[in-house]
């Protein structure tokens, strides 16, 4: 079996924490809803409760998108059950969404591609048992804004994205057309612009794919960027709005 996220000769649509447009991020009803379009895989964000059990959830605290207020480490699990994580969706209706576990996405999701994005050191490790445990290597991609968090997982052999550093270090290689030797991840993800600086994709995927490593840019919505990206070699586009990317793709 071969993990179709590291493939550098797809056009993967990629539910960037679900099919957010149409329910609240990183709950099940959003990733089911990206799973539902056809979306080729989900994306979605782990941080750990105050007893150290993996949960989703983008932000360090909860005021953005729930009905409760704080850091997410600073709930135990039993506590953050109770929350309601598309209180703050646009047109709610009152519908009660809980914050999912990993272990509950995991098991829930288990036959669609993965790209979870571990948000703390602290979620490393259990990250790492559940996807062992659901013998998931092969459907899972693991990236992190955190470079302490990516120097970690390098170590454990589940398919990584570039940390921030390797990505980085890719650019003068890439501008000067060379190929880069066969780096230690599996997967070149970008963003279009970092604190002002627009990122040169097009010359970064091409370098990547000499090295044979696939390239993902996050997050994408307008459906003409995402054709020009994959016109360019990119092979995956992290996306809010799966559905018009899909047609997007097949327009």
């Amino acid at each position: 079996m071969t993990n179709p996220l590291l493939d550098p000769n797809v056009r993967l649509v990629v539910a960037h924490r679900g099919n957010r447009v149409a329910a609240p991020e990183n709950t099940v009803a959003a990733l089911r809803e990206a799973v539902d379009i056809g979306a080729d895989a989900i994306e979605f964000d782990v941080r750990v409760s105050r007893d150290g059990v993996p949960v989703l959830m983008h932000d360090a605290v909860l005021d953005r998108t729930t009905d409760a207020r704080g850091p997410v480490s600073s709930y135990l699990l039993n506590e953050l059950e109770t929350v309601n994580a598309g209180a703050r969706f646009p047109g709610a209706d009152g519908k009660h969404h809980p914050i999912p576990t990993l272990e509950e996405v995991l098991d829930s999701f288990r036959r669609t591609p993965m790209v979870i994005e571990v948000k703390e050191r602290r979620a490393a490790e259990p990250t790492e048992r559940l996807v062992r445990k659901f013998g998931l290597q092969m459907r899972i991609l693991i990236g992190s804004a955190e470079r302490g968090v990516m120097e970690w997982f390098y170590r454990t052999g589940l398919p990584t994205c570039a940390s921030m550093l390797d990505a980085a270090l890719l650019i003068p290689v890439a501008l000067l057309g060379l190929t880069p030797a066969k780096p230690r991840y599996d997967v070149l993800s970008l963003t279009p612009e970092y604190h002002g600086f627009r990122i040169p994709i097009p010359r970064m995927a091409r370098a990547a794919r000499r090295a044979g490593v696939p390239t993902q840019v996050w997050t994408v919505n307008d459906p003409s960027q995402a054709r020009l990206l994959w016109a360019e070699g990119v092979s995956g586009i992290v996306t809010d709005d799966p559905a018009a990317l899909l047609r997007a793709r097949s327009g």
